[in-house]
């Protein structure tokens, strides 16, 4: 069982159940180990030959040496072998061979599951090893650009960074968007949350040097650890798909991903006149890292707001911030019993009107 430990921030566990960012697939080539501190402890993960992609702790049980690359862990023959005593494990876990001979009684490393889609190694995560009985979906990648991405490290809890699909309200504040409209009415089927919104926004340096863009949004977030954004704009005739994953490094820190994609831009000229004379391929990149910029700017305005807020059991809501509680009812599911009781406890001093009073009465078993 994971030792869970919580923090004066938030009043439940650093922890949630789930499935978590491990590394991009182009990383995790055949042989390689690599190492990285993952839901609190130290992990490493390797590919073997066969393709498939492996994560366990990175202590020995044997007699608790590191397995880590940096302190003399290694692949060889599909079997991560530790630097001590020379004990090898397969890609189960299994302890397989040591140089003196068999061992006395089984021997096994933890391992995670573990699920690559779309160019992302994901490893799942439950304090209780219980088997994951859910999935990310795949996303078809015909036609869309490899994706590009930075990552970044912050003080603060997934939930919160997944809460920002829902809270519409801090669009026009924070990132200077206009005309939000939606995005009060969430879909919950299980561990998938959706919500749409639209919006617009001004490009360019200045009021008069510039163009506004119209865009539409749909949000699906699968686990606190994950999160899909589609935004399109319809005039141009161009789609993105960003990722944003939210993965516990310790009690304290996440290990935050940014990542996007892109499908061909049909009306470039929508969006500045003259930009259909650029090649096709040259225009769609260029499009693609400007679009990021624009996305990893916004997500930055964010990261202040992160690290210096704490999480109110009670909070005293406004109207239009009914969207928040379907979200904690959903986040609850991710918990332990316990955890799940704080994230829904509601009293009516923190209710706002008839919408937040019947927003108030839902439960776990309404989002499962």
């Amino acid at each position: 069982m994971h030792v869970i430990t919580k923090n004066d921030r938030y009043p439940f566990s650093p922890f949630p159940a789930g499935w978590f960012f491990i590394d991009f697939s182009k990383n995790l080539t055949k042989g390689k180990l690599l190492s990285k501190t993952w839901m609190g402890k130290k992990i490493v993960a390797w590919r073997t030959d066969d393709g498939e992609v492996c994560v366990a702790d990175a202590t020995c049980p044997h007699l608790g040496a590191s397995l880590e690359p940096q302190f003399g862990g290694k692949v060889q023959n599909n079997e991560l072998v530790c630097p001590f005593h020379g004990f090898r494990y397969g890609p189960d876990g299994l302890c397989v061979g040591t140089p003196s001979g068999p061992i006395q009684k089984p021997l096994s490393l933890h391992t995670y599951p573990v699920d690559e889609i779309h160019g992302v190694v994901m490893g799942y995560f439950h304090p209780e090893g219980t088997a994951p009985n859910w999935n990310i979906p795949e996303l078809d990648q015909e036609g869309w650009t490899p994706f590009v991405h930075e990552s970044q490290v912050i003080k603060t809890h997934p939930q919160e960074t997944a809460e920002n699909g829902v809270d519409v309200a801090h669009l026009a504040l924070v990132h200077s968007y206009n005309d939000v409209t939606g995005g009060r009415t969430l879909h919950i089927d299980g561990q998938l949350l959706q919500n749409r919104f639209n919006m617009s926004r001004h490009v360019g340096p200045t009021k008069w040097l510039g163009f506004k863009i119209d865009v539409k949004a749909v949000v699906s977030i699968w686990g606190l650890g994950y999160s899909l954004i589609e935004p399109n704009i319809p005039e141009a005739g161009v789609s993105f798909r960003l990722l944003a994953m939210s993965t516990p490094i310790d009690g304290e820190k996440i290990e935050f991903v940014m990542a996007m994609q892109s499908d061909f831009i049909e009306r470039p000229n929508v969006l500045i006149p003259g930009l259909s004379l650029i090649p096709k391929r040259l225009l769609r990149s260029l499009a693609l890292r400007a679009f990021f910029d624009v996305y990893k700017n916004d997500i930055s305005q964010d990261f202040d707001i992160w690290e210096n807020k704490k999480y109110l059991v009670r909070p005293r809501l406004a109207h239009m911030d009914g969207a928040i509680m379907q979200y904690r009812n959903y986040c609850a599911q991710f918990y332990s019993e316990s955890d799940s009781k704080t994230l829904l406890a509601v009293d009516n001093e923190s209710r706002s009107g008839e919408t937040e009073s019947k927003l108030s009465v839902l439960t776990v078993n309404d989002v499962a």
